[in-house]
């Protein structure tokens, strides 16, 4: 029986090792998924949401970054413009959660100016809002909220971490059809 090794054809019998090495392989990529899920996993650090919007105090949605902080037990918001807000886990009276939605009539006006028919459909469609708010007690013991927009693919998760690490519920608040977000 010819057997070709290295590029080159010869007839000596071949030893196939099919544990050895084949097990070490295994093992490597087991190692390497236990890895990645742990620091994936976070355990006990700060996770960090970057597709999050939150409402400043001219009512405008900023970008901003939020983080929850297991270890410091805090709530982190940071704005792209603007002053970060740290709230301790403490500090925090209640966790809510609201799904908004309103047909997207601006927008299919817009399509509308270049197809008719695009524009209808672009207007009969629905566009879904995820709002977190969060009420809590600053250093001085006066109230405040904070109004975040989720995005859809970090909404679940979110709510999931803020309820875990608080120890507080998140209230589902009745949605808002028709309705942009409450002011």
């Amino acid at each position: 029986m010819d057997i070709i090794r290295r590029g080159k054809l010869t007839t000596e019998p071949v030893e196939v090792c099919r544990k050895g090495r084949h097990r070490g392989n295994i093992m490597r990529r087991i190692t390497l998924i236990v890895t990645l899920i742990a620091a994936g996993a976070g355990f006990g650090h700060a996770q960090t949401f970057q597709k999050v919007k939150m409402i400043d105090a001219r009512d405008q949605e900023v970008a901003a970054e939020l983080t929850l902080d297991q270890t410091g037990k805090r709530l982190s918001v940071k704005p792209a413009k603007g002053e970060a807000v740290e709230v301790p886990y403490s500090n925090i009276d209640k966790l809510a959660y609201e799904r908004s939605a309103h047909h997207r009539v601006k927008q299919g006006a817009i399509v509308m100016v270049a197809s008719l028919g695009a524009g209808a459909i672009v207007m009969a469609t629905k566009s879904k809002n995820h709002w977190f708010y969060v009420d809590y007690k600053d250093a001085g013991g006066a109230s405040k909220g904070l109004v975040l927009k989720l995005d859809k693919s970090d909404y679940e998760k979110i709510l999931q971490l803020a309820k875990d690490q608080t120890g507080k519920d998140v209230e589902t608040l009745r949605s808002q059809e028709g309705v942009k977000r409450p002011k």
